[in-house]
This record gives C-alpha cells, sequence and structure tokens, in this order.
C-alpha cells in the first residue's frame, strides 16, 4: 500500500482525480478526507471519531472476555 496526496474541491459527492493520477481513475483505494474548518459541523466530526471503542454503550467488559 502506498499514499498519493493532493488537494481537491468535493463537489456533488464527488472528487475529481487530477490528471497526474489518472491511473487511478479506476483503481479501488483507502479514501481519507482531511478537512480544513474552524467551526466543524457536530455530526461530521463524530464520524471522525467512529471506532467502536470510543462509544461507551458499546464497551462491555464481560463481551470483551471472548476475543482475549
Amino acid at each position: 500500500m502506498y499514499a498519493v496526496e493532493f488537494e481537491a474541491d468535493i463537489r456533488d459527492g464527488l472528487v475529481k482525480i487530477p490528471e497526474q493520477y489518472a491511473q487511478l481513475k479506476n483503481a479501488h483505494a483507502r479514501i481519507v478526507v482531511l478537512l480544513e474548518t474552524e467551526n466543524p459541523d457536530s455530526e461530521l466530526r463524530a464520524l471522525s471519531n467512529h471506532a467502536a471503542g470510543n462509544i461507551d454503550e458499546w464497551k462491555d467488559p464481560e463481551e470483551d472476555e471472548v476475543w482475549t
């Protein structure tokens, strides 16, 4: 796995891949979106903390014993 970084605007949920990365247009990729904003939407910000371990209601030490 390797990383490619470029800046782009998101328009109607789409990101245009720059021509210099044309070989990526029909590829599968894992996408990370980094937003520069001072006042992020609280719901959008919540998505950035999506790991199950971050949700108090999902923490159950008894259930976790099954996996250890």
